[in-house]
């Protein structure tokens, strides 16, 4: 994944966009204008569209309002966890970014781009940096 800066001809605010290729770059960029900015196909907006690539995405780029996420932990009790960390939700491993307005936590997980809300309770383990377990949320089963 990489980092791509788009924009129409003949405006300089540039709009960063994280995919694959400069036309998936282009075209997340036309998702976005479709949004009440601009309703045109994409086979007219496409032509006033540049594209650069900046460098190599990294999750850091993703990374929410830290005050926003410390207020979340804190409400949540889990002042231990940090954007960056190490985490697995239902058995899927991620990476904490942020948190969100139903105070939960934005993870993305291994090989996507994609926030995602997780409950910081639910199925949920957190890593220290050195892949030890600090803390288990996950429902024991019991053994009958």
């Amino acid at each position: 994944m990489f980092i791509f800066n788009v924009w129409m001809n003949g405006d300089d605010s540039k709009h960063m966009e994280i995919a694959e290729t400069s036309g998936k770059a282009k075209y997340q960029y036309y998702q976005y204008l479709q949004d009440g900015i601009w309703e045109a196909p994409f086979r007219e907006i496409v032509k006033h569209l540049k594209c650069k690539k900046v460098g190599l995405a990294d999750v850091q780029y993703l990374f929410g309002d830290k005050e926003q996420f410390d207020r979340i932990c804190e409400n949540r009790g889990i002042s231990f966890a940090y954007q960056g960390m190490k985490i697995e939700v239902a058995g899927k491993l991620g990476t904490i970014v942020g948190g969100n307005r139903s105070n939960n936590l934005d993870v993305v997980f291994d090989g996507q781009w994609n926030k995602s809300s997780c409950h910081p309770w639910w199925e949920t383990r957190y890593f220290n940096e050195e892949g030890k377990v600090l803390e288990d949320y996950r429902e024991k089963v019991k053994v009958v």
